[in-house]
């Protein structure tokens, strides 16, 4: 999907001093930039979620003890 997007100068001039430090084109920055926003919105969406903190917690628990059975086996 091609986008037109305008920045205030200062974000622009910012943006590009990061690709420019990271060896990465404009494009790729602004991708990897929008990524991370998604992930950071997902992981507080999770966060906010108590059952689904509560399956995290049951599905470490359960790869800890199997985790621990096969250490105990070797």
């Amino acid at each position: 999907m091609a986008m037109t997007i305008r920045l205030p100068d200062d974000l622009d001039a910012d943006l590009r001093a990061a690709a420019e430090e990271d060896r990465r084109s404009l494009h790729q920055t602004i991708v990897l930039a929008i990524e991370t926003f998604l992930a950071l919105r997902e992981t507080a969406e999770v966060k906010a979620d108590a059952d689904a903190l509560r399956a995290l917690a049951e599905a470490r628990e359960a790869v800890a003890a199997i985790r621990g059975v096969a250490h105990a086996h070797a």
